[in-house]
């Protein structure tokens, strides 16, 4: 049996000529994606999560580990300027929540897992347990 598979080219997945036209056309910010970009690497010892939130205030970012499942999530305020301040020529910061869910190995410690931020990147330190180390 046969499959065909269709790729669509990036800016058509999920979009539609109405909101392609209204982003052209209109200056307002729009809606944070859901997800994030970040890397994932691996050592001896542990993996890195490394994730681009700049912008974002670190303290309003939730990091979750369960089930094998490591879960980043938060959210940016809209900035609402007032007339007093002047007027958008163009707008293209976003705003709204975020989440990124990552399934990982089962050899994490749960327990010793940290994070830190450090010019926009945060950094999740996911330590392997000592007996699965070499």
């Amino acid at each position: 049996m046969a499959y065909r598979i269709t790729r669509y080219p990036y800016w058509r997945r999920g979009s539609n000529l109405e909101q392609v036209m209204n982003r052209m056309l209109d200056m307002e910010s729009e809606p944070l994606p859901s997800g994030f970009p970040l890397d994932v690497l691996e050592s001896d010892t542990e993996y890195l999560v490394k994730a681009s939130i700049a912008g974002f205030d670190p303290d309003q970012i939730e990091i979750t580990y369960d089930d094998n499942t490591l879960s980043i999530k938060g959210q940016v305020h809209d900035e609402n300027v007032d007339e007093k301040e002047g007027k958008y020529h163009i707008r293209e910061r976003s705003y709204g929540s975020f989440y990124r869910s990552i399934s990982m190995p089962g050899v994490i410690d749960a327990d010793q897992i940290t994070a830190d931020t450090e010019n926009g990147v945060l950094v999740v330190h996911l330590p392997k347990k000592p007996e699965t180390q070499p």
